[in-house]
């Protein structure tokens, strides 16, 4: 995967992007497009392999730059679409929880600043209200990104370029999927020679194996022609049952055994 340095615009402008929140959507908890944006997402009932593996590889991807913060830094969220099923999606915590207003007994955020105040020098809304009724002025006091969001921010946009998140982790998902696929297209082409013995089965496969594998990556997403299968399993089963008569044929009968003997 490519690695970037974003700049500071760079990352604002991501940051707004992935707060903006869809149209006529519900979403069941108050941080989405509040405190967390989105980022990648995948669904789940879809048969692409490298959506599903982005997914997974970004998820760990980032829980591991959150650390100790992943459990609050990044929700692996779940919600339904009428045409989608069931859509996941990474919300990443964009900045840090900002510190407790700096007034005791008060538990409001800090969102204010100001400088030359020896013992008050972060304010929550309420306490910030009460210091500007008497024409001192404020800054805005802005948290700085999380790790969590620097991580999603550099997946995102190294995407643009290039379209795999983690190229192993893609491949051990198309292999693993391209051999179950296989699996059920051998199962459903000795079925149709369903008088064959296990033995044989066993025995046309490693005949057609070769061959059979030949077909790895050339469909999507691990998918298998059941119709090339059954192809390469009729000419491999061909071959072998010929294999089998011509050895009976050329087999010596009992009376040459017996003159060769003399």
């Amino acid at each position: 995967m490519i690695s970037y340095a974003l700049d500071d615009d760079t990352l604002y402008e991501i940051a707004v992007k992935s707060l903006t929140a869809p149209s006529n959507a519900y979403f069941w908890d108050d941080r989405l497009y509040d405190t967390h944006g989105a980022f990648v997402s995948w669904a789940e009932r879809g048969d692409d392999l490298l959506e599903e593996s982005n997914y997974h590889s970004a998820l760990a991807l980032i829980q591991g730059a959150a650390g100790d913060s992943a459990e609050d830094h990044v929700i692996d969220g779940t919600s339904s679409h009428w045409a989608f099923g069931s859509l996941r999606t990474i919300f990443v915590q964009i900045r840090e929880t900002p510190e407790p207003c700096d007034f005791q007994g008060c538990d409001g955020e800090s969102r204010w600043w100001r400088e030359g105040i020896e013992t008050h020098t972060q304010f929550c809304d309420d306490h910030r209200d009460d210091y500007e009724a008497e024409g001192l002025s404020y800054e805005p006091l802005i948290a700085p990104f999380t790790e969590a969001f620097l991580e999603a921010a550099g997946i995102v946009t190294a995407l643009l370029d290039y379209p795999f998140v983690d190229e192993s982790d893609y491949s051990e998902r198309e292999n693993k999927r391209f051999e179950a696929n296989l699996e059920e297209a051998v199962d459903q082409a000795h079925k149709l020679n369903w008088e064959d013995t296990d033995a044989e089965r066993e025995a046309i496969l490693e005949r057609a194996y070769p061959e059979l594998g030949e077909l790895y990556g050339q469909k999507a997403n691990g998918e298998v022609s059941w119709e090339s299968v059954a192809a390469i399993w009729e000419e491999a089963r061909d071959a072998h049952f010929s294999e089998l008569g011509n050895l009976h044929l050329n087999a010596p009968i009992e009376g040459q055994l017996l003159l060769i003997a003399a």
